[in-house]
């Protein structure tokens, strides 16, 4: 099994396959294709933002923990809700929200409102000086 030359980003990423594959005892890692295009599309832009994408994509694969538990002592039942993911699923998710934490923030283009379709009426309804809202009906 050859594994690949540690880049940048290998050592924030979570368990890749290669190598492992779930035949080692621990789940299976991440497909290294899969963290390799989150990191080509991420990296340079924001390294923990593809550090949190990884682990997420790393969480989903692995089978969630209960989200409730019940303990019977005979007498009385109690059931409760851990406070958070507990197991290997929560373990990636607490990572990945470490990550998220550390973002830097990411400068996106303003929204602007785009021109309404055509309606019904005639003239320009975000223009309150050409619109006139009655109109003959024929």
């Amino acid at each position: 099994m050859t594994v690949p030359p540690v880049t940048g980003w290998e050592p924030w990423a979570p368990p890749l396959n290669p190598p492992h594959d779930g035949t080692d005892g621990q789940p299976a890692g991440l497909d290294a294709a899969t963290a390799q295009k989150i990191a080509d599309a991420t990296w340079v832009t924001d390294p923990h933002l593809c550090a949190a994408l990884q682990w997420e994509a790393y969480a989903a694969m692995l089978p969630p923990t209960p989200a409730v538990a019940s303990v019977s002592t005979g007498a009385q039942s109690v059931s409760y809700s851990p406070a958070g993911p507990t197991g290997e699923f929560g373990l990636a998710m607490a990572r990945a929200e470490y990550h998220r934490s550390l973002m830097g923030s990411l400068v996106t283009m303003p929204l602007t409102v785009a021109e309404p379709a055509k309606t019904s009426a005639p003239g320009n309804p975000w223009n309150p000086d050409a619109y006139d809202p009655w109109w003959p009906v024929a």
